[in-house]
């Protein structure tokens, strides 16, 4: 019949919508039994750690640094510790917020306001440099401060803030670009600036801890159940030696201009004992004065010791002696008579003695530091030879030493002069190169490490340092230094001896006589860098004992004219100050 045919195809037709249908929502659940699967399963663990994120929040407290210490023990840097008082917003009205500093104004006895410009929209602070009287105050009223916790912070203590700032340099707050660097840093954290704090920062400034707080979905406070101590930094024991660290810095503070800087290196080791740059900026109130000392003229931030570029003066003759000595076979002995000028050219050529000094050999000219002499010199040694001996006693090059910044200094040539100046080098040029003027540049770390160099005749001398070791809070060392050698130099022993001879002369009976002392005798070279921009520096570079070197050393003095009248005897005190606390330590361990 026709009605049985179209009861067949309008079931056939519902059977073909209902597989439709069901094929739909089979696929349906598929997708969402995939994307429970990805949700749970492969990716489960991170959206778990989120949730758990969302579900606490972790409270900040700073990790102590490490101490920083002298040669012998002193404590030149630690932390001062006081106590702020902490509110968790959480999601609570501000009236709870008004609500407490009302009552711990009462508490304290006195009107506490909320601290400006909050690092948190969750953690809000009260009061800080709280005593540790005003935090017992506190804890006494916790059941009416049910939100405000706490928190011990440090800071940052120096003890002899000028005369080593330079040295351990200072803290200050992270800065935006450092934020940028992923988990590193966060707000508000506190990062070495300068000296030790900025190059061992990764060893002084310790692991962060804290309250873990528990929050529900709405982000109010449930309970704080979790509390990781912060883990204080490595300590840090450095080669200086404070009293003659500040007796440099007192002495270059006395100076007439207050100016310049103070090198002294251990021969034997490559310790630096004392780096003084003046003036000095105070470390303790850095971040309270920093633009002030920024605009300071005399430019208390610069460290003059390794970044400080000068011209060497007359204690480059100590590099064309040698060249004169290797290349020339220069007998020493023989003489030439200065009148006061040297003519090249259609130019003259002065000495610092106008009337001349007469007839000098190589160790006399050495020791009145006679400029005639060695103009001679030069034109026959050359500019590129005087170069290359200027870089193997470490002019233009890095020491390395484990402070930031250091600069390597400058040394002219040819090529230089005609792509800088578009002129060619002129024998002119190698006169004044040849003793150590014109555009010639070095730092006061680069003239020290040279002498130690030259104590040690060029062998197994080490290059400068001044952390010794660090040792973590348990006392575990975990960094010592390790001894670096420098490229040998190898000069004959004819030159040795002779550089020896003429540095001693110097101290004994020429320009550095002021740097005399009894018992001890000092084998020096002074200098003066002639300055465009006034009155001349003062240089004096030197070690002692002479026969056996235990110390080497370079003294600039900012714009004070002749090396011989105003570096020298800064030399001179310095040496006595040493042998003495020698003397005092051998007596002590009798």
């Amino acid at each position: 019949m026709v009605w049985q045919k179209d009861d067949k195809s309008a079931y056939e037709v519902f059977i073909k919508k209902y597989n439709i249908v069901f094929l739909f929502f089979l696929f349906l659940f598929i997708c969402l039994s995939l994307r429970l699967f990805y949700l749970q399963i492969i990716v489960g663990s991170k959206y778990r750690k989120i949730s758990e994120q969302q579900r606490l929040y972790n409270t900040c407290e700073r990790a102590p640094r490490g101490i920083i210490y002298s040669a012998d023990n002193v404590v030149l840097v630690e932390n001062r510790l006081d106590y702020t008082a902490l509110f968790y917003r959480l999601g609570r009205e501000e009236i709870l917020l008004s609500s407490n500093l009302k009552e711990l104004s009462k508490i304290l006895g006195k009107d506490i306001k909320l601290i400006k410009n909050n690092k948190s929209n969750k953690v809000v602070k009260l009061v800080n440099n709280l005593t540790i009287y005003d935090m017992f105050k506190i804890q006494e009223k916790k059941q009416n401060l049910k939100y405000i916790n706490i928190v011990g912070e440090t800071h940052r203590t120096y003890y002899y803030p000028e005369a080593l700032c330079h040295i351990t340099g200072y803290v200050g707050e992270v800065g935006t670009n450092e934020l940028l660097t992923p988990n590193k840093y966060k707000i508000g954290d506190r990062v070495g600036r300068g000296g030790i704090e900025q190059f061992y920062d990764k060893y002084l400034k310790g692991q962060d801890g804290g309250w873990q707080i528990e929050v529900n979905a709405r982000g109010y406070y449930i309970r704080a159940f979790k509390y990781i101590h912060p883990k204080i930094g490595a300590n840090i024991y450095t080669t200086i030696d404070l009293k003659l660290q500040i007796e440099a810095y007192n002495l270059l503070k006395n100076t007439v201009t207050g100016k310049g800087a103070v090198v002294v290196i251990d021969v034997r080791t490559g310790a630096i004992k004392a780096l003084v740059s003046c003036p000095g900026f105070n470390a303790n109130n850095i971040s309270k004065n920093f633009d002030e000392y920024l605009k300071d003229k005399k430019l208390p931030l610069f460290n003059r010791a390794l970044q400080a570029l000068y011209p060497p003066g007359s204690i480059f003759k100590i590099v064309t002696l040698t060249a004169a000595l290797e290349i020339l076979n220069t007998d020493h002995k023989r003489t030439m008579n200065c009148t006061g000028s040297f003519k090249l050219g259609n130019r003259y050529y002065s000495c610092w003695c106008k009337s001349g000094h007469g007839d000098v050999n190589l160790i006399s000219a050495m020791a009145q530091s006679c400029n005639i002499y060695f103009y001679h010199l030069g034109l026959k040694i050359g500019v590129k030879n005087l170069k290359e001996y200027a870089k193997k006693f470490y002019f233009g090059r890095e020491t390395h030493i484990d402070l930031p910044n250091e600069k390597k200094g400058f040394i002219p040539d040819r090529k230089w002069k005609e792509q800088k100046m578009k002129t060619p080098w002129r024998q002119g040029d190698t006169v004044i190169f040849s003793i150590g003027q014109g555009a010639l540049w070095t730092t006061p770390l680069q003239m020290a490490y040279m002498m130690s160099v030259v104590a040690n005749k060029g062998k197994e001398y080490n290059r400068p340092y001044i952390v010794e070791k660090i040792k973590n809070f348990d006392g575990k060392e975990i960094y010592k230094h390790k001894k670096s050698i420098g490229d040998i130099i190898k000069l004959s022993s004819n030159t040795w001896n002779v550089l020896h001879e003429a540095l001693l002369e110097v101290v004994e009976n020429g320009t550095g006589k002021r740097s005399k002392i009894s018992d001890i005798k000092i084998a020096g070279k002074t200098g003066t860098a002639q300055n465009p921009h006034g009155e001349g520096h003062a240089w004096f570079v030197s070690y002692a004992p002479a026969d056996v070197p235990e110390i080497a050393m370079a003294v600039i003095v900012e714009n004070g004219g002749s090396g011989g009248s105003s570096a020298a005897p800064i030399g001179k005190k310095i040496y006595e100050t040493y042998f003495n606390m020698k003397l005092e330590n051998k007596d002590k361990n009798r």
